[in-house]
């Protein structure tokens, strides 16, 4: 399967950033089994998870042609001089990394 890294989960690697990998899991193995392979904290209310363009939970299960993306929450906005703050929204749409 492919995985994308977003922002603060790509891996600094000595040649540079590491935005996209390929594996290989077990049969039967789920999203939050690759979470804790590749080591990176389950937090879903933080981090949106894609499984083949649509939003997916811990427990989905996980194929060999599947395309996932990592994509942790950003926080943040500009504010409006009334307090309240706009926020930019979150595009899973396909793209190369």
């Amino acid at each position: 399967m492919t995985v994308h890294l977003h922002t603060t989960l790509q891996r600094r690697t000595p040649t540079g950033l590491q935005r996209r990998l390929e594996t290989t899991l077990p049969n039967g193995s789920t999203l939050a089994d690759l979470l804790a392979w590749l080591q990176i904290p389950l937090h879903q209310e933080s981090t949106l998870l894609v499984v083949n363009g649509r939003q997916a939970e811990l427990g989905q299960p996980l194929h060999e042609s599947d395309e996932v993306h990592l994509i942790p929450a950003l926080s943040g906005g500009a504010s409006d001089g009334r307090g309240a703050t706009r926020t930019a929204s979150l595009r899973t749409a396909r793209h190369e990394d």
